[in-house]
């Protein structure tokens, strides 16, 4: 009996004893699983891991709600890797992965290789925009990024080694395409972007018309509304509306006068003054051109109204021919000035100095406005020519003489040469008292002597 006692209390020892000295616990696992694609061949790695260290003998079990080449059950290799082959198109998989008898799930989405790059842009608060090119998920360095659609920042730009470029912003609102190329992929995105441009308007004056253009950046403005107001009469005020090319054609003024300009385009206003004047320009080309251009933009700009009085009061204000400065219209142009030859002098008369004008030029009139004696062939002397008292002279061979008859030298008749001498010596004396051409007054003038060539009395044919 003592014996059975001290069995009991024996067991009951060890079992105190037990109690006393637990068994170790278990230490805890940490099971992960990575998957990624190769950016050489788009084939999926899955990775198992247990506390950091490959897991090997794992079983990766895979599947798709589609189609996939590479759904099914797999146990990792001594790297604690799977390979699963490059997917036709994307896909979305389930991976369940059991090791050490733990289980853990991930979900992820395969894209085949020939769509793996990807690009995207974004614009910044600073309104620069941030172009990013990766390749499942990753940077790629030294892409090529082409951006198309706004002159100002079009062009092509490589990555750096973020995988990034970024572009200035445009100079247009709008649309912005980008295409990015690596080796032999690419990928493209679309992007709205706001420019820095503002709606502009200009206005000028050309030799066959006035032009508006309205353009928003570098683009021109088809629709916009123009409105036109001068300081003066002006044919072309009012509201018009631009064409494909962004312009309005106005006509040319019939009068110097101030334009203000006024473009709307889609809630966007810009303005400008313009001055027009009427002064003829020559480069333009013949003023029945310019006319005609000018009838034209009349029609262009809806004129309206009967275009006859328009049309004259432009000819009448731009016509070359009616400017001051035009050519023999100038005080100084060759035979307008004063002192041009055979022209009037500044109290309208005549010069006297013009050639052939003056009173000492040969056959003119002398101060008096007598014609001058002196002239060659005009004195009374000279052959064939009438005395002071209008008679022709007689000492001319075969002239007639003071009384119109034919003189008798030719016959010999000295009586009646006597008699014409006697009276032009009557009418030589006369001239004297009349001031007229007496021999001292006409030694001083040019070929008015009596002893010169042709009106001495020893001339030729003379007394």
């Amino acid at each position: 009996m003592n014996r059975s006692r001290a069995l009991t209390i024996g067991v009951v020892l060890a079992v105190v004893g037990m109690a006393a000295f637990p068994m170790a616990a278990s230490a805890a696992t940490d099971v992960a699983v990575d998957i990624e694609q190769s950016p050489e061949t788009g084939e999926a790695l899955v990775t198992v891991t247990e506390n950091e260290t490959a897991v090997e003998n794992a079983t990766v079990n895979v599947s798709s709600e589609s189609a996939y080449a590479g759904n099914g059950s797999y146990d990792t290799d001594e790297n604690g890797t799977v390979t699963l082959p490059n997917p036709n198109e994307t896909v979305t998989v389930q991976v369940n992965v059991t090791a050490n008898g733990t289980t853990e799930s991930t979900q992820v989405e395969l894209v085949p290789y020939e769509q793996s790059l990807d690009v995207s842009a974004e614009q910044q608060e600073d309104n620069t925009t941030l172009v990013t090119v990766t390749q499942y998920d990753d940077p790629v360095e030294n892409a090529t990024v082409e951006v198309e659609g706004d002159d100002a920042i079009a062009g092509n730009y490589t990555t750096d080694e973020n995988g990034t470029v970024t572009l200035e912003q445009p100079e247009n609102d709008g649309n912005v395409t980008i295409t990015a190329t690596a080796d032999d992929l690419s990928a493209q995105t679309t992007v709205e972007l706001d420019g820095y441009a503002e709606l502009g308007v200009t206005a000028e004056q050309q030799s066959d018309g006035v032009y508006v253009t309205v353009t928003y950046g570098s683009e021109a403005v088809e629709n916009a509304t123009v409105d036109v107001e001068a300081d003066g009469d002006y044919a072309g005020t009012g509201t018009h509306t631009t064409d494909e090319n962004g312009e309005v054609a106005l006509p040319l003024p019939q009068e110097n006068v101030t334009i203000t300009v006024t473009a709307t385009a889609e809630n966007e206003t810009a303005e400008t003054t313009t001055d027009l004047t009427v002064e003829f320009v020559e480069e333009s080309g013949p003023f029945g051109q310019a006319v005609s251009s000018f009838v034209s933009a009349l029609q262009t700009a809806g004129f309206d109204g009967p275009p006859g009085q328009a049309v004259s009061d432009f000819v009448t204000g731009n016509n070359p021919g009616n400017a001051d400065e035009a050519p023999g219209q100038s005080g100084d142009a060759p035979g307008q000035s004063g002192d041009a030859s055979g022209q009037s002098d500044d109290d309208g008369n005549e010069t006297d100095d013009a050639p052939g004008q003056s009173g000492d030029a040969p056959g003119q009139s002398d101060d008096d406005g007598n014609e001058t004696d002196d002239a060659p062939g005009q004195s009374g002397d000279a052959p064939g020519q009438s005395d002071d008292d209008g008679n022709e002279t007689d000492d001319a061979p075969g002239q007639s003489d003071n009384d119109g008859n034919e003189t008798d030298e030719n016959d010999g008749d000295a009586d009646e040469i006597e008699a014409a001498d006697e009276e032009d010596e009557a009418d030589e004396d006369d001239e004297d008292d009349d001031g007229g051409d007496s021999d001292a007054d006409d030694s001083g003038n040019n070929g008015g002597s009596d002893d010169a060539p042709g009106n001495s009395g020893n001339a030729p044919g003379q007394n």
